[in-house]
């Protein structure tokens, strides 16, 4: 608020450097996050998993984290090899 009444803001959206490091970021939790759940799951992640999870959009995370719930494998949840 005290920024806003001395007319000193920064929108850290519009600088495109910022924006992707924090959409980077956010992926990158993403990915972590739905690798320690497949972990507690499955046991150890295979290697191919973990590349896949690397390359990932934070899209296809976001439908994988939801196959984990019913999935009985690890290819369940993120396709065959």
């Amino acid at each position: 608020m005290e920024l806003q009444i001395m007319g000193v803001t920064t929108d850290f959206t519009k600088n495109e450097f910022v924006r992707d490091a924090i959409r980077d970021s956010v992926r990158d939790s993403m990915a972590n996050m739905l690798r320690g759940l497949l972990t507690t799951k499955f046991g150890k992640v295979p290697k191919w998993a973990d590349e896949r999870l690397e390359k990932a959009t934070s899209a296809q995370i976001e439908r994988w984290s939801k196959k984990i719930l019913t999935a009985e494998t690890v290819e369940g949840v993120l396709g065959k090899r």
